[in-house]
């Protein structure tokens, strides 16, 4: 069999950045040693009871991050996501939609009552709309999408907003054992 025939066969395969899906790990991990440390202070239960809110929703957006993978055939795209999965085939796509706001783009492939929605938060987002589009049917394609196509934003505000989260964690934390130790 020759390579070109298995490369078709084999989809292309996108993820979630992966610099922000680490950034969100190290947050949540850090989130997880700040409650054991207030545990082991025998901090009050508000402070432990709302630390683990906290915990419960960086960990449900880490397990949702790490498990979204967009797949694209041929003849079809496949989303994973956290318990569902979902295909739309391209010949079926009848329209293509953005919506751009401050550097964050959707873009949504609808097929009758079927749709996908994708974001820039995907790694090589220039590659993937490149991609998509060279395969749904060009009538479907709208003005705003051929734009967006042309120059898709980069958005970097969701690591900033992590490493931000990060900062303040760690001075928290420092704060609580200098306090129980100092």
């Amino acid at each position: 069999m020759e390579r070109s025939a298995v490369k078709e066969r084999t989809p292309m395969i996108f993820n979630i950045r992966r610099v922000f899906v680490r950034s969100l790990g190290f947050l949540l991990l850090l989130l997880v040693v700040l409650e054991i440390v207030c545990l082991v202070q025998g901090e009050p239960a508000v402070k432990l009871g709302m630390l683990g809110i906290i915990i419960l929703v960086v960990a449900a957006l880490f397990a949702a991050s790490v498990s979204r993978k967009l797949e694209v055939h041929t003849d079809r795209m496949v989303l994973h996501r956290f318990g569902r999965t979902r295909t739309l085939a391209f010949s079926d796509v009848s329209a293509v939609e953005s919506l751009v706001m401050r550097k964050r783009v959707f873009l949504t492939f609808c097929a009758g009552d079927d749709f996908i929605i994708l974001s820039n938060a995907y790694d090589r987002f220039a590659e993937l709309v490149e991609v998509l589009l060279s395969r749904v049917p060009v009538q479907s394609i709208s003005d705003d999408v051929r734009r967006v196509a042309a120059a898709p934003p980069v958005r970097h505000g969701d690591v900033l907003s992590c490493w931000l989260g990060i900062v303040l964690v760690l001075v928290i934390l420092w704060h609580q054992l200098a306090t129980h130790f100092g």
